[in-house]
């Protein structure tokens, strides 16, 4: 059996259903004889955010397999990878390689030194009888600790050279670990003594299939839950004790929460502290349970650390909360907590309500979303946003009810993102409908992979609020906006999805959204994928969480 083939075998050992490709490299043929289905993107990003999307849609059960060729391949799809570097998402990539005998001389890229610092592990296998040894030892980074990609490159050279035996392998198991009890009891004594103890949720929670010990101890807890983009989904935001999800925008309930607390407890996440992450205001008691050590007192000082998988410290959470109730102690009243909360949730119910239901033109692009929301269960649907506006919007006023059904992005925030995400959830769950929400300029740097959506069969539905400006740019770029229109786009998008095959409608007026969307879900059902084109306002207001949690003056 040579390299090659071996490469093959111990993907199908692991249950890979799909790779995917971009030509050329000789494991797409491969894999195709050995029974795994090739998906051909026309970008390697877009390829990356394919995969991307289907292993965050399975929280890494099914893992985004990757190939590209040497050189340029792997070069265009660096991207893509730092995308799910930052995020957290498990990819296998498995680019060619040039000969293992001309290593070091010079004339071909070497993506190792580039790619370590945008992988969990990147290496080359430098002969046949080391494939198994290292793939194995790839799946195990991928099922351990804080999730991100994994490179192995195959040297062309070794791919046609035999094993000298048969081949060996067992795939390994995925490793979690708890939490030191001494910290976890010491965390259950805080948030039981708290009077405004709020729980932060990253991505963690999903990723550790969490939400129903996370709903259990809040339950218990009677405590708020504040969900970063990442995040956003772990809890279903119907919940009475949801104050919803921040990032650059955030909820008026989860801003309330946040700056009112006295306990954060952060289950799942990183606490970064960039842009588009919730920021902490200084003076909170911060517990900190992460599954990455290196995390801990990087972004936000922790008064307690925890480091294990979320659901098993939830669990042991859990456990230590109910023992110490039994024990005598008493859980402090949230009432006024609550009230104030819900008052602040009441006040972005009423600030979104002209948005959501005006009738002006352009169209408010708030009144798509709140259309679209209207037109789909939201039990059985999949929806993410692209960069820009339409993520800050989407994110506070988006109801995510169960796990994934929400795929929020953003420690990167690369454009045109969101399009090859979807085409990846809707290929691991084709029963449910998959919707991504970009702007005009986010859809200029992907809207080619509506054909491959198109001749995969990948029947997603795209919401393009198109603008005809680079929302949010104008105040960086004043003079070359005015007086050069730098900031200006054009183009007809629905020509462009019919050209690719994809169904596709332009929407001027408010009242015709709800028939435009009934009619491109439907297109969908069919595996067609849909464009809606509206032809939207420049809408930058939403609340910005740093403002909103730690004051204008910040």
């Amino acid at each position: 059996m040579k390299a090659l083939e071996a490469v093959v075998e111990i993907l199908k050992l692991e249950g890979v259903e799909l790779l995917f490709g971009y030509p050329m490299n000789n494991l797409i043929e491969a894999a195709a004889v050995g029974g795994i289905r090739p998906i051909i993107a026309r970008t390697e990003k877009s390829l990356i955010n394919m995969a991307d999307g289907y292993s965050r849609a399975t929280n890494g059960r099914k893992i985004g397999v990757i190939t590209v060729q040497a050189g340029p391949g792997i070069e265009n799809a660096f991207g893509g990878i730092a995308q799910a570097f930052a995020d957290g998402t498990p990819l296998l990539v498995l680019p060619g390689g040039g000969e293992m005998s001309k290593h070091g001389l010079g004339g071909e890229f070497d993506p190792l030194p580039s790619f370590r610092h945008i992988t969990k592990w990147s290496a080359r296998i430098p002969s046949p009888d080391r494939v198994p040894v290292m793939v194995r030892h790839a799946f195990a980074q991928l099922r351990s600790g804080r999730p991100g990609p994994v490179m192995l490159e195959l040297p062309r050279d070794v791919a046609a050279i035999d094993l000298s035996g048969p081949l060996n392998y067992t795939p390994p198991a995925f490793v979690r670990s708890g939490g030191d009890p001494e910290p976890v009891r010491d965390a259950a004594r805080l948030l039981i003594g708290a009077n405004r103890p709020v729980i932060h949720v990253g991505h963690g929670v999903l990723w550790s299939e969490a939400t129903g010990e996370l709903r259990e101890l809040a339950e218990l807890l009677d405590a708020p839950v504040v969900t970063t983009i990442a995040g956003k989904s772990a809890f279903p935001e119907t919940h009475r004790l949801s104050a919803g999800a921040g990032g650059l925008s955030i909820a008026h309930a989860a801003a309330w929460a946040l700056r009112d607390c006295d306990v954060v407890f952060g289950i799942g996440c990183s606490f970064a502290q960039g842009s588009f992450s919730p920021p902490i205001p200084p003076g909170k008691t911060v517990i900190h349970a992460t599954n990455e050590p290196a995390d801990l007192d990087r972004h936000v000082e922790a008064d307690l650390a925890i480091v294990g998988d979320a659901r098993i410290v939830l669990r042991q959470l859990i456990e230590a909360v109910h023992a110490l109730l039994s024990s005598g102690h008493v859980r402090a009243s949230r009432d006024a907590f609550h009230s104030a909360i819900e008052e602040a949730r009441q006040k972005g119910v009423a600030d979104r309500h002209d948005q959501n239901t005006a009738s002006t033109l352009p169209i408010n692009p708030y009144r798509v979303i709140s259309e679209v929301m209207r037109a789909v269960n939201p039990d059985e649907t999949i929806v993410t946003h692209d960069s820009g506006n339409p993520r800050d919007q989407l994110l506070p006023n988006w109801v995510s009810t169960s796990p994934r059904g929400y795929l929020g992005w953003g420690k990167s925030t690369q454009l045109g993102t969101g399009l090859g995400i979807i085409m990846g959830a809707k290929l691991a769950h084709p029963e449910k409908l998959c919707i991504n929400f970009m702007g005009d300029l986010a859809f200029g740097t992907a809207a080619i992979e509506l054909e491959t959506a198109v001749r995969e069969r990948i029947g997603t539905l795209t919401v393009l609020l198109n603008n005809s400006v680079m929302g949010g740019y104008t105040a960086y770029m004043p003079t070359a906006s005015s007086t050069y229109r730098s900031n200006r786009l054009s183009g007809d998008y629905t020509a462009v999805a019919r050209g690719l095959g994809a169904h596709a409608e332009r929407v001027e007026q408010p009242g015709d959204l709800a028939g435009a969307i009934a009619r491109a879900i439907q297109a969908t059902l069919g595996g067609r994928p849909a464009l809606i084109e509206a032809i939207t306002k420049e809408e930058p207001v939403f609340l910005r969480a740093r403002d909103a949690v730690l004051g204008a003056s910040h």
